[in-house]
């Protein structure tokens, strides 16, 4: 009899000890010798799985891919001290830095900017349609910040020349899954600016957006940078002092232009 009656207390203490490791469940918040021990609830990189332990229903529990993406701001807002500015001559941008005003507050150019365009094919049609003009005038400098911002997030896959022959699909046994666009295609260049500013925000295909990468002037500036290249491939000028690929970015220090055309169509000299 006392060996049936130890037999069963021992049962039971087991039966006991294991209850206390038990997971959390619908009603219960489960049990572990030193909580998070061993289902820690610290973020971990590179780890996607979703974080189960110690949430009590299933709102709360979210996948770490989620917690892993950056955080946006309030749509239709701009943050403190930041701004965008559509160019409109240098004298707009001057006030904004600050200069050739009275009493005048300098903002950061280089800052947020609102988007209301959805990421639909019907939103990305109506930007191209929308957003003609670059904000921002054609200067050296502009074009000189945009190369390695260029070369870096766009040339890996787009090729420095801007042909789709970037790394990506260049080296030794790629197998990149899918071709880059080439940037210096006719059918690119006749593209509006606004084709290339929605791409930059959203992505396209298998590229990611670059929204949390590229600040608003960044990007404008990486578009101008990809228009050089453009222009460089049809031997045409693209800089501060004149602009022969189109008539719609304006030159900071001069009025040489294309001549007045609807899109990007391209004068290629005879």
């Amino acid at each position: 009899m006392k060996y049936v009656i130890g037999v069963i207390l021992g049962i039971a203490l087991f039966a006991w000890l294991f209850s206390l490791c038990s997971p959390a469940g619908k009603n219960k918040t489960g049990h572990e010798y030193m909580p998070d021990m061993y289902h820690q609830v610290a973020y971990e990189a590179n780890q996607y799985s979703a974080y189960y332990w110690n949430h009590w229903d299933d709102k709360s529990v979210r996948h770490k891919a989620e917690l892993s993406q950056p955080r946006g701001k309030v749509a239709g807002t701009i943050a403190r001290g930041m701004t965008g500015v559509y160019y409109n001559g240098p004298l707009a941008l001057d006030v904004v830095r600050g200069k050739n005003a009275p009493n005048a507050i300098a903002a950061p150019v280089n800052g947020e900017s609102p988007f209301y365009y959805e990421n639909t094919e019907a939103d990305r049609a109506r930007c191209e349609d929308e957003m003609t003009g670059n904000p921002f005038p054609i200067t050296q400098a502009g074009l000189d910040r945009a190369k390695p911002l260029y070369n870096t997030y766009c040339g890996i896959c787009h090729g420095e020349k801007g042909d789709g022959q970037g790394w990506l699909v260049t080296m030794p046994d790629s197998k990149y899954p899918a071709q880059p666009k080439n940037l210096i295609g006719d059918d690119i260049i006749g593209a509006g600016n606004g084709r290339y500013y929605f791409a930059i925000m959203y992505g396209r295909n298998v590229m990611g957006g670059y929204s949390d990468k590229l600040s608003f002037e960044e990007r404008w500036q990486v578009i101008h940078y990809i228009r050089s290249l453009q222009a460089k491939s049809k031997s045409l000028e693209y800089g501060e002092k004149a602009n022969t690929l189109s008539n719609i970015e304006q030159p900071a220090h001069g009025a040489a232009s294309g001549p007045a055309r609807a899109g990007h169509t391209v004068i290629v000299p005879q």
